[in-house]
């Protein structure tokens, strides 16, 4: 906790270096200063326990630090926290304040309310959900990135296409020769969603190979095993994990989401990543530049699933 009489002289003079640049390193803005630099200053503001006056900070600037990250309604599994962890870490680096606000938790307008209250400096939200551009932007919002179809032309955007990931499971297990897959998808009404978008790119992949593709839902494993498949392609990691032990020797199978689970088992789950922390940097980079108001490449970004080799395919 900060000590209420500490200021940004007091770090300055601790490390060595201006009031200037003890702003630049706390604000994120971008300067040239040395990464020697910088550790100093952050280093002297921990061991003073310095802690910025946001309200101070927003006045001086005239905007505040908060960026919202409206997180769609997506099951909270590996894959979103990675996500959070990604975003959230790179906010904080760069001097802004996450904020995380569940879409759907507030209602059809409750991402506008939000942003009513706190005015946030930088948005990244599901295309889909954003309350109207005129109305962020007359609010303070000078950075908007999407996930997903963005609104207009020139709006930053990063999507998954979720057809893509059934679509390179069985591609995958098509080089290895199989030809009698089995789906297996998830139950809830949470994720049927993107379960019935990854079976249809299964389906379309599988169309196109010459693959018999088979889908029952998690429960109905032993009625698909019936089929006898050669191969298994599951939903998310925990249905595949949760399907091995019933699995006939010789059954190869395929996971989604690289979870720690799926790391740490033996054998080694095959599995289908899904982002990189270098991505989710990328997406707070591009936020960030137009907050300091540069030019972006708004071209959109399509974030592409690849396959991480286990030992079961």
């Amino acid at each position: 906790m900060g000590r209420p009489n500490v200021t940004s002289a007091d770090v300055a003079a601790a490390a060595g270096v201006s009031r200037a640049t003890v702003s630049y390193v706390l604000n994120g803005v971008d300067a040239r200063v040395s990464d020697q630099t910088r550790e100093r200053v952050l280093a002297a503001a921990r061991e003073l326990g310095y802690t910025p006056n946001a309200m101070a900070s927003a006045l001086r600037a005239g905007r505040t630090s908060v960026v919202i990250f409206a997180l769609p309604n997506w099951p909270l599994g590996p894959v979103v926290a990675e996500l959070l962890t990604g975003l959230v870490g790179e906010l904080d680096r760069l001097g802004y304040t996450p904020l995380v606000h569940f879409v759907h938790a507030g209602g059809p307008d409750g991402l506008q309310k939000a942003c009513d209250r706190v005015r946030p400096v930088g948005l990244i939200a599901p295309g889909t959900d954003l309350p109207p551009l005129d109305l962020l932007r007359a609010n303070g919002c000078r950075g908007i990135v999407t996930l997903g179809q963005p609104p207009e032309p020139g709006v930053p955007s990063f999507s998954l296409d979720q057809r893509s990931v059934g679509a390179v499971a069985i591609e995958h297990l098509a080089e290895r020769g199989h030809t009698n897959v089995l789906a297996v998808t998830p139950l809830g009404s949470q994720l049927q969603p993107l379960g019935e978008q990854r079976l249809a790119g299964a389906r379309a992949a599988a169309e196109r190979l010459g693959v018999t593709l088979t889908d029952v839902p998690a429960n109905g494993l032993a009625r698909g095993l019936a089929r006898r498949p050669t191969a298994v392609y599951a939903f998310n990691d925990e249905i595949a994990l949760g399907a091995r032990d019933s699995l006939p020797p010789g059954v190869a199978l395929i996971g989604t989401d690289d979870s720690p689970p799926a790391r740490l088992a033996h054998p080694r789950l095959t599995t289908i990543k899904l982002g990189t922390p270098e991505g989710h940097r990328e997406m707070v980079r591009t936020l960030h530049a137009l907050i300091e108001g540069r030019e972006v490449d708004a071209t959109p970004v399509v974030i592409k699933p690849r396959v991480i080799q286990g030992e079961t395919t």
